[in-house]
């Protein structure tokens, strides 16, 4: 054994965390020699030379090797880029151990360009499984930056983020478009080249190779999603109650608190927030698995998609999905869930709290996309709307963004849609305040099958011995 390996008495993993990423060698030359003269005598070749979380791995009260992450302490999330450990220590599921403390203690990891060696251990471990001869599958993502990731058709250099392998060609791989046959799939690695010839394999990827791969998935689709989601439930991953993700009763919880702390987020914006995640749990939009990575979705209020190039995507933030996939993990959202019945849920959440909250809430809608339609200032539109019925600005928001009305203070194209096709619409332009609005408005919504004007104008014929109504009927009759 080697006498300046370090010993810890209490058994204790140390770690290195910075905001700013910092060099993996230079922590490796000043405080882990031996460990950086076995790299290179080993000739290993690290994948990433930064990174902003160092970890040490221990093999009983020895520091035997090290791992790095991207580690988002604000949103939750922990990319595994390197991983090493002394040969003579290989084989004591040291890295297992690694995976199982960080999904038990924070949050389930992605792996960044695993290595063929990194899949076979996690198949070995049960973290993934082969489904055919040479294709794996695994609970945990395996994350491709970009620049690193090829494809069979023009791609746009997005970052791939998949659960599939091909083991004889060493390449972490996505079917990006099955009609229209797009494979996508990852550069080699010094590591698979070196050790299991990968670049001789990989000259049989040619067009019969990648109509094999999607033959396999029209195949087997169904089959390889029903082993992930198995493999998925069976990671010991730590689900979160609502009250440990956003606080008891009227208080915070320790992760909002530090996001405050830290100059993130205000006080008031975070009792928005907590207001918001509450509500959508409630009605089912979220489930206690995905609760953090919602709560961190809505802390990034800047988000925009990132991948365009996957051809299933999330309905609510057009991030990548598969289709097995329970909720987004971009953004948290059930997959499930029915966006009718969310809202009527979300209603019933709204109508526990605030007795007296009577009109529907595709009504409020309109009238706050009303207002910023007619350039009133987005911070007064929310003070009108919330002083005048009784909805919390985080209930409101939480309706506007879940049908895709507003994005980033601005009305959508979805949002103009809706507002030229509310009945309060119709009622104003057509001057039709001589008519009760709430009648006329369950007309409308109970006869959603004829044209809109069509609507309009069989509710009126009720009333067209009145003068007035029948000038109404011609001028909607002029518009038709």
């Amino acid at each position: 054994m080697q006498k300046d390996i370090i010993h810890k008495k209490d058994n204790s993993q140390k770690a290195f965390l910075s905001e700013d990423s910092f060099d993996v060698i230079s922590i490796l030359k000043e405080d882990y020699t031996y460990i950086h003269d076995a790299i290179e005598e080993e000739g290993f070749i690290l994948k990433y030379s930064e990174c902003n979380l160092f970890k040490e791995l221990l093999c009983g009260n020895l520091v035997v090797g090290f791992c790095t992450y991207d580690f988002s302490r604000e949103f939750m999330t922990a990319a595994l880029s390197n991983i090493y450990i002394l040969p003579e220590f290989r084989g004591n599921r040291i890295f297992l151990h690694e995976l199982e403390n960080t999904m038990r203690d924070c949050c389930k990891p992605s792996i960044m360009e695993p290595t063929r060696l990194v899949v076979e251990t996690l198949i070995s471990y049960g973290f993934a499984q082969k489904v055919n001869e040479s294709i794996a599958v695994s609970a945990i993502e395996f994350i491709v930056p970009g620049s690193h990731v090829l494809s069979n058709a023009p791609y746009s250099n997005d970052e791939l983020s998949t659960h599939f392998y091909d083991l004889d060609m060493c390449s972490c791989f996505h079917v990006l478009d099955l009609e229209k046959g797009t494979v996508a799939y990852s550069s080699p690695l010094n590591y698979d080249i070196v050790h299991y010839d990968c670049i001789e394999s990989r000259e049989n990827m040619d067009e019969e190779y990648f109509s094999n791969i999607i033959e396999s998935f029209c195949n087997s689709d169904v089959e390889f999603m029903k082993v992930i989601l198995e493999l998925e439930e069976n990671l010991p991953v730590r689900n979160y109650t609502i009250d440990e993700i956003i606080g008891e009763g009227d208080g915070l919880s320790e992760y909002i608190q530090s996001l405050i702390d830290d100059g993130h987020v205000t006080y008031e914006r975070a009792l928005e927030i907590k207001q918001q995640v509450k509500e959508e749990y409630e009605s089912g939009m979220i489930l206690n698995e995905s609760l953090m990575i919602r709560l961190a979705y809505l802390f990034e209020s800047n988000f925009e998609p990132t991948i365009k190039s996957h051809d299933e995507v999330c309905p609510y933030c057009s991030m990548p999905i598969d289709s097995h996939d329970r909720f987004c993990h971009f953004c948290g959202i059930n997959l499930d869930y029915d966006i009718d019945q969310m809202q009527e849920n979300l209603i019933k959440s709204i109508n526990t709290s605030k007795s007296d909250f009577v009109e529907d809430i595709r009504f409020i809608m309109y009238k706050f996309l009303k207002l910023i339609d007619e350039k009133i200032e987005f911070e007064y539109a929310i003070f009108t709307i919330t002083s005048t019925y009784n909805i919390s600005w985080a209930s409101l928001r939480r309706c506007l963004e879940s049908q895709g009305y507003i994005f980033d203070e601005s009305i959508t194209e979805n949002g103009h849609e809706f507002l030229n096709t509310h009945p309060l619409h119709f009622w104003e332009k057509y001057h039709m305040d001589i008519v009760d609005y709430t009648d006329f408005e369950n007309y409308f919504y109970n006869h959603l099958y004829m044209n809109h004007i069509d609507i309009c104008l069989t509710y009126l014929e009720k009333f067209e011995n009145d003068e007035y109504i029948l000038e109404i009927i011609d001028d909607i009759k002029s518009d038709k």
